[in-house]
């Protein structure tokens, strides 16, 4: 079973909560004037008929009725002033590492809160509440799995799984306070990183454009014939735009998509395999501001979103799998995020942004893959290229009218007569092909 959420610590719009409680303001000040008038009709009837009682009885059943629809709405506008609440102090955490900003934007935010506590008090100290709530549940499908399933396995040996999985928890909350899993928009990865050998396959070959997002996530690649692949799609007036699929990390010794760029990448530095990727874009023929869909598994995710982030290509569509960080954006971007909750690699976000990332048609795709725990679970089962590909597909037939929605990014790209497709199997350079990759990350 998948839960689509759009991400953050809460998933319901304030604006929407206050148009539900003026409707519900107007239905209460409506049902108060009918038991008024009601009343009025057995005041003037007196002792006339014999059912004045129950007029009586009536008007006050009403009158009540309208007590609980002004309750319900107030209960409503709280809610609402405590959702943005949270929102404005997920807000003041996204601009704190933008020092041109943080004076003038954090005070605007203070005054805002502030308004908040006056017109609903507690309002704060409930949203503090929510934070810490959806801090404390982030990763507890993991640890319950990895404690009994490996953590069986362990006692067998006579080792203590409790001990030895006890960190985990405060690694993870460690993560979200150094927000070492995050993207901020429009900032770039440091440093430099050597030129890669580029290894072409198939160069040019005509394909067809994706008809869902689950079509979208097969198209990344395994790593058996290519790592990185490229599509351009040509429409009849001559516009081009791009879709990049990048692989996850390879085990092969000489695969620029290694763990040292695991490690550039997750710091905020320049590697090899971004370097492959962006000249892959180049080879297809890609150029500043070209309008690109990019997606990508694990440590190709990462790269994904450090592409959006670097702003040199017009990111519209951002597609993640099991990435171990995430694009802090409020960009027009539609960013489509899929996580499971019992793959490890994710928690390396920290939990992701209290905030929805991106525009109002991201989503946020979460599944618990197997809840069953078995000692194989050491093995992470839920981190596969193909798992992944299940639940988007698993997400397009699921009836959620988002899967239409997001349909409509994708709609446009049939009116290309002409898709060409490129792959890559990228190597490192030859003075650092001696490192040796691994892993799935």
């Amino acid at each position: 079973m998948i839960d689509v959420g759009s991400g953050g610590a809460v998933a319901v719009d304030p604006s929407e909560l206050r148009t539900l409680a003026a409707q519900l303001d107007g239905d209460a000040a409506r049902l108060g004037d009918l038991a008024r008038e009601i009343g009025g009709v057995a005041h003037l009837l007196g002792d006339v008929l014999a059912a004045v009682e129950g007029l009586h009885a009536c008007a006050s059943t009403v009158a009540a009725d309208a007590a609980s629809a002004g309750d319900i709405a107030r209960a409503m506008r709280f809610a609402a002033d405590t959702y943005e609440m949270v929102e404005l102090q997920a807000r003041a955490l996204m601009e704190q590492q933008d020092a041109d900003a943080r004076g003038p934007l954090a005070e605007l935010l203070r005054m805002r809160q502030e308004q908040l506590e006056q017109r609903s008090p507690g309002a704060g100290e409930e949203a503090e509440r929510l934070l810490s709530a959806w801090r404390a549940e982030h990763g507890g499908e993991f640890l319950r799995q990895i404690d009994r399933g490996p953590g069986w396995l362990l006692g067998m040996f006579g080792l203590s799984a409790p001990l030895m999985f006890a960190p985990v928890p405060f690694i993870i909350q460690g993560l979200r306070r150094a927000r070492t899993g995050r993207i901020p928009d429009g900032t770039s990865l440091r440093g430099r990183a050597p030129e890669p050998v580029m290894r072409p396959g198939a160069r040019g070959e005509p394909g067809r454009v994706p008809l869902s997002f689950g079509d979208l996530a097969s198209r990344v690649p395994d790593g058996d014939d290519a790592t990185i692949r490229v599509e351009r799609y040509t429409r009849a007036d001559g516009r081009r735009e791009f879709a990049v699929y990048v692989a996850g990390t390879q085990g092969e010794s000489g695969t620029v998509l290694d763990w040292e760029s695991n490690v550039r990448l997750y710091s905020g530095e320049r590697s090899q395999a971004y370097e492959a990727v962006e000249r892959a874009l180049e080879e297809a023929g890609a150029q500043p501001g070209d309008v690109l869909h990019a997606a990508g598994f694990s440590q190709g995710g990462m790269i994904a979103g450090w592409l959006a982030a670097e702003g040199r290509y017009d990111v519209q569509t951002l597609v993640t799998l099991g990435a171990p960080m995430e694009l802090d954006t409020r960009s027009d971007t539609v960013v489509v995020t899929v996580r499971h909750d019992d793959d490890p690699f994710p928690l390396l976000v920290g939990g992701g942004a209290p905030y929805a990332p991106g525009s109002d048609r991201s989503v946020l795709i979460e599944r618990t893959l197997d809840p069953a725990t078995t000692p194989f679970d050491v093995a992470i089962p839920a981190h596969r290229l193909e798992a992944y590909i299940e639940t988007m597909r698993s997400f397009d037939a699921s009836g959620d009218p988002r899967v239409a929605a997001l349909g409509e990014r994708l709609a446009h790209l049939q009116e290309a007569p002409t898709v060409e497709v490129f792959d890559f199997r990228p190597e490192k350079s030859p003075e650092r092909s001696a490192r040796e990759g691994g892993g799935a990350f």
